[in-house]
């Protein structure tokens, strides 16, 4: 198990060799997906497989793959390697995929380590590191605060720092979500652990987040203690909030090139999802003032809907949940006492 670890702690480039469609549903961030069969190459095997058994498909791949294709994907695994020379090669299972690609390797003089085990080998030790956190002394801390506090900007200043919003390419609120595509679970989970794995620090920095953030869900293991650990929060003024949110979701995004037509369909997207929980007259409240900022910006304001979303629908929520969590609070001030406090215990082992 220590061995998988240390190929992932350390940043192995691997050669995953499994299909793309394979590849997408999870990998890890130093894995290249160089395959030695095409999804439609694999289907056929697969099927071949299942009537004719292991020696019939076998035949099949190597027909398939062969001349000037064979050619081609040995080139690309040599010239990987000749770029990266501490590859290591995987398929799903470390079986027969990964050893027909080191014996054609080695046809042309290339030595390469293989995954025993391939990537389900090297997810599962993943999966226990994720599993062991109840073992690992380090001192957890969650940061909170309502809404628009600025929380992720304070903690990356930090090494002790662990992004899950990141890793979940989503802000956590019904308007969290991003333009790119969410990861899948599988690279959520993978991502995470890795990051913890390298993990130095004798502290641990956390976001307070909900157990799902978008469509991910935190590993329930990491959720529980989460709930358990220390909390700190920040508390900042309702119009700091809303500078907060009108710079992260409005004038940041128009900087960089979205256009307000997109950005209204965007955001009333995203008002949509909560419209049960926001009743009908202030869902309509709300879009109709968004509506009409985008629209006309020289008469009317963002800060008019953002503030009626903030006061009518996440600060009560807000309320509602840190009832239960005062408990585990051991300091709150502004953002400049909160970075400060954070500053001293960010201590590198």
């Amino acid at each position: 198990m220590n061995s998988y670890i240390e190929l992932l702690k350390n940043k192995t480039p691997f050669i995953d060799l499994r299909s793309p469609v394979e590849f997408e549903k999870g990998a890890f961030p130093s894995s290249f997906n160089l395959p030695i069969m095409n999804n439609e190459e694999r289907t056929k095997v697969g099927i071949i497989y299942k009537h004719q058994g292991n020696d019939a498909a076998t035949k099949l791949g190597h027909k398939l793959v062969s001349g000037i294709r064979k050619e081609n994907r040995v080139l690309k695994w040599k010239q990987f390697i000749t770029k990266n020379p501490t590859t290591w090669m995987y398929c799903m299972r470390g079986g027969q995929r990964s050893g027909i690609a080191k014996e054609w390797l080695n046809d042309i003089g290339i030595e390469v380590s293989v995954v025993k085990g391939g990537f389900k080998a090297l997810r599962r030790a993943l999966l226990t590191s994720l599993d062991s956190i109840n073992q690992d002394n380090k001192r957890w801390i969650i940061l909170g605060g309502r809404t628009g506090t600025g929380k992720t900007v304070v903690l990356s200043q930090f090494s002790s720092f662990i992004d899950l919003e990141k890793h979940a390419n989503h802000r956590g609120s019904a308007f969290g979500m991003n333009l790119s595509p969410q990861p899948t679970s599988i690279n959520f989970e993978n991502y995470l652990a890795i990051d913890y794995i390298r993990h130095q620090n004798s502290n641990l920095m956390l976001e307070d987040e909900s157990r799902t953030i978008g469509k991910v869900a935190i590993p329930n293991i990491w959720f529980q203690r989460m709930k358990k650990s220390e909390l700190v929060l920040i508390e900042i003024t309702l119009d700091e909030r809303i500078q907060n949110i009108l710079e992260d979701y409005i004038l940041q995004p128009l900087e960089y090139g979205i256009s307000k037509t997109n950005l209204l369909l965007f955001l009333r997207s995203s008002l949509f999802k909560i419209q049960k929980r926001l009743g009908g007259d202030l869902f309509r409240d709300i879009r109709d003032k968004m509506d009409r900022a985008f629209l006309n910006s020289n008469t009317h304001r963002h800060e008019d809907w953002i503030k009626l979303l903030l006061d009518k629908y996440y600060d009560p929520l807000y309320d509602y949940q840190i009832q239960t969590k005062m408990d585990r609070c051991i300091y709150k001030s502004d953002t400049t006492g909160v970075t400060d406090y954070l500053s001293d215990l960010d201590s590198v082992d």
